[in-house]
């Protein structure tokens, strides 16, 4: 507990980097490279690799953070939720820079760099349903128990995941119009999830041990 109480400092500091990153990928995406585009792009492909890279690495850290702090094991379903989340992440982590070693690989592969981001991409919505679920589950056992979070920490995660669930559940059988889809997902993946992530962040940062 000694170990984590100095890191305390840190995990808040890191939920600000994640935040910020969150929004420069989707600068990247939206306006310099166009949500259009198909395929790896070498410039701006390698960059958002490496920022999903970073985002997924430091979230991993804010995940261990939310066990300790919001005391996660005392309540199946979100524990249950937290480790497959953990997972989840750690895989997107994994998979963040294939496409990037893929497209400067010294050897002959035999799938390219457009297909290996076709499937890293392809698991951004279970993830974010994953995502939308878990939240849920962590702002509905925050107001049953110590109400840690901010009153605004808590709303901002209940829309996140109001928008979130029924989009992505949605999504999986094409019956949200990309005129619909782009700008929920603005709203929820590059507003409301930065803010509650800060929102975290600002509780751990004043977690006392």
């Amino acid at each position: 507990m000694e170990t984590f109480k100095d890191e305390i400092g840190n995990l808040k500091a890191i939920s600000r980097v994640v935040a910020i990153s969150v929004l420069i990928n989707f600068v990247i995406i939206a306006i310099l490279q166009s949500p259009d585009a198909v395929g790896f792009d070498p410039l701006y492909g390698t960059i958002t690799a490496i920022l999903n890279f970073v985002i997924a690495f430091l979230t991993t850290g804010l995940l261990m953070g939310i066990y300790v702090v919001f005391d996660v094991k005392k309540t199946f379903d979100l524990s249950h939720l937290h480790n497959i989340l953990f997972v989840a992440v750690t895989v997107q982590m994994l998979f963040a820079l294939g496409s990037v070693f893929t497209y400067n690989s010294v050897f002959e592969t035999v799938l390219d760099a457009d297909s290996i981001g076709a499937v890293s991409g392809s698991l951004t919505n279970t993830i974010f349903f994953i995502y939308g679920l878990y939240i849920y589950l962590l702002v509905r056992t925050d107001k049953r128990r110590d109400n840690l979070m901010s009153k605004r920490t808590q709303n901002v995660g209940t829309v996140f995941s109001a928008i979130v669930i029924p989009v992505q559940a949605l999504t999986l059988f094409g019956v949200i119009p990309a005129a619909v889809f782009a700008p929920l997902f603005v709203l929820g993946g590059v507003i409301l999830y930065p803010l509650f992530i800060i929102g975290v962040g600002d509780v751990i940062g004043n977690y006392e041990t």
